[in-house]
C-alpha cells in the first residue's frame, strides 16, 4: 500500500481498533494510547503491507501491543499516595557494638591475631595466608580454629560478667 493511502486507512479502521482495544484493556485512556501506538507501527510498515491483509495485520499488531501492555500493567499494584502518609519513618539501624570483639582480638596471641586479621580484615584466602606467613594451609586452618575458640570464650566470659544472656 502507498503511504498516501494511510490517512484513509486510519479513518476507516480507527474506531474498530479502538473498540477492540477497549474490550481488552477496559480503560478508555489506555485504549487511546494503544490505538496511537498501533497506527504508528502500521505506518512504519505501511508500504510493505498488502491491501487484502492490512486490516488483519492491524488487528494482530493491536493484539500484541495490548498483551504487552496488560502484561506490564499486571506487574504493578495501583496504590493511592494517601496510604503512604501514615507510614512510620523507617528506623535507622544502629551500628553493632564490636567493642567486645575488638578487645578480645587485642588479647589474642600475636600469631592467632595475625591469622584473624588476614582472614577477616584483609580478606585473604587460606592459601594466601599460608604463603604470607610461610606456613601450610592446614596450619592456617588450625590457627583459625584456635583463634575463633579463644575469641568465643573471651566474648562469652565478658557477656557473662555483664549479666547478658
Amino acid at each position: 500500500m502507498k503511504k498516501e493511502d494511510f490517512e484513509d486507512f486510519l479513518s476507516q479502521h480507527e474506531k474498530r481498533i479502538f473498540r477492540y482495544l477497549m474490550g481488552l484493556t477496559a480503560n478508555e485512556h489506555d485504549a487511546m494510547d494503544l490505538v496511537q501506538a498501533v497506527f504508528i507501527a502500521v505506518y512504519e510498515h505501511f508500504e510493505r503491507i498488502e491491501e487484502p491483509t492490512a486490516l488483519s495485520y492491524t488487528y494482530r499488531i493491536a493484539h500484541n501491543k495490548a498483551m504487552t501492555f496488560l502484561k506490564q500493567r499486571s506487574r504493578y499494584i495501583p496504590v493511592e499516595m494517601e496510604k503512604f502518609q501514615n507510614l512510620p519513618n523507617p528506623k535507622v539501624e544502629e551500628e553493632p557494638d564490636y567493642s567486645d570483639l575488638k578487645k578480645a582480638i587485642a588479647e589474642l596471641p600475636p600469631r592467632l591475631a595475625s591469622v584473624i586479621q588476614l582472614q577477616y580484615y584483609e580478606k585473604m584466602s587460606y592459601k594466601e595466608i599460608s604463603e604470607h606467613l610461610g606456613i601450610s594451609v592446614k596450619a592456617v586452618e588450625s590457627l583459625l580454629v584456635r583463634a575463633k575458640r579463644f575469641l568465643r570464650k573471651k566474648i562469652m566470659q565478658e557477656m557473662k560478667e555483664r549479666g547478658v544472656k
